[in-house]
């Protein structure tokens, strides 16, 4: 594993149950399909893709937290050099929270509707060991404080409900990172916002990722926001990784028709009065993913795409030490 390197991914595969796969090989549908990446320690890297690209399943697989009936079938996952897949239940357990920590999409449903705040943010402490009842409160109401929820002896005593959705959110990044991780997860953490509040979240996360050194997996669909936080970006469709490098290259050089056409889709001021890109068709499903599975997955929806393009999926092409990209054009843009 490459010097400060944290977390390894390394031709990881996840796919449904046997039982729920409908194949013509009887082999499992493949929701991600062998894709490896890296993050250092107190770096920010953002995977972005449209709903369906595989984003939260790759996420859900650090922290070995994925939905029953689906599963990593190949590849491995090392955090700080430990084979996070060779743990027991027993062994990773005391990891989720203090290594690795996970803020969900929705705080609604991950939130307890039952307890009230500071209880949650409290008993994440006393799950990791911290049994002194004073010292508890105390960190939950200085971790309150810490993102930004102001009154926090006030807040704590309410209910999830009672709170406005960006007070959720902090609410979530706080039980995230009270146990000190050094990966946090963050997963579409400002869809549900509006930009005002959207931006004050971001702004959040990266003085934790600056102040604190906690390494962030940022998940979004939006390249914009994206590049506004991470340092480099991996671009995901059908499952695969199909672009990545430095955040600000990608978004200012995209190779691949599929970053193009997620950019192409942003509205921007300096394009007033231009038609935004319109990407023709949909995420496949996985039944139909199966079909293609040798080629590139974008092919079927890609303006520029080949014959070869159906039958086979190109190897990375290095464009420069960091940026990488899987598409047979890439050799006229080689720079660097």
């Amino acid at each position: 594993m490459a010097a400060n390197c944290l977390l390894q991914v390394e031709r990881l595969s996840i796919g449904v149950d046997a039982r729920h796969a409908v194949s013509d090989t009887n082999k499992p549908l493949l929701a991600v399909d062998d894709i490896s990446f890296t993050i250092r320690a107190g770096e920010i890297v953002g995977i972005a893709g449209e709903s369906g690209c595989g984003k939260t399943l790759t996420a859900l697989s650090i922290p070995a937290l994925l939905p029953e009936g689906i599963s990593c079938v190949s590849g491995s996952i090392r955090f700080d050099g430990v084979d996070l897949g060779a743990l027991s239940p027993r062994e990773l357990t005391p990891r989720r929270g203090k290594d690795i920590s996970m803020i969900f999409q929705e705080p609604m449903t991950s939130l307890n509707p039952l307890l009230r705040v500071g209880r949650q943010i409290a008993e994440s402490l006393e799950l990791h060991g911290d049994t002194d009842r004073t010292r508890v409160r105390q960190k939950t109401l200085d971790i309150m404080l810490q993102v930004g929820l102001p009154d926090p002896e006030r807040l704590a005593a309410m209910y999830p409900h009672q709170l406005s959705g960006g007070m959720r959110q902090r609410v979530m990044i706080a039980l995230a990172i009270v146990c000190g991780p050094r990966l946090l997860i963050a997963d579409e953490p400002t869809t549900a916002l509006d930009v005002t509040i959207q931006a004050q979240i971001l702004r959040l996360l990266r003085r934790i990722n600056r102040e604190l050194g906690v390494a962030i997996l940022f998940i979004s669909h939006d390249l914009a926001l994206l590049s506004r936080v991470c340092d480099r970006m991996l671009v995901m469709y059908a499952g695969k990784i199909v672009e990545e490098g430095a955040a600000d290259e990608l978004f200012a050089a995209p190779i691949h028709e599929y970053t193009r056409g997620l950019i192409g889709s942003i509205p921007d001021r300096g394009r007033k009065g231009m038609a935004l890109v319109n990407i023709p068709g949909k995420v496949p499903s996985l039944e139909e993913l199966g079909g293609i599975r040798d080629g590139c997955p974008f092919a079927p929806r890609c303006y520029t795409a080949q014959e070869t393009c159906l039958t086979h999926f190109p190897k990375a092409a290095t464009l420069n030490a960091q940026h990488r990209v899987h598409c047979i054009h890439a050799d006229g843009a080689r720079h660097g």
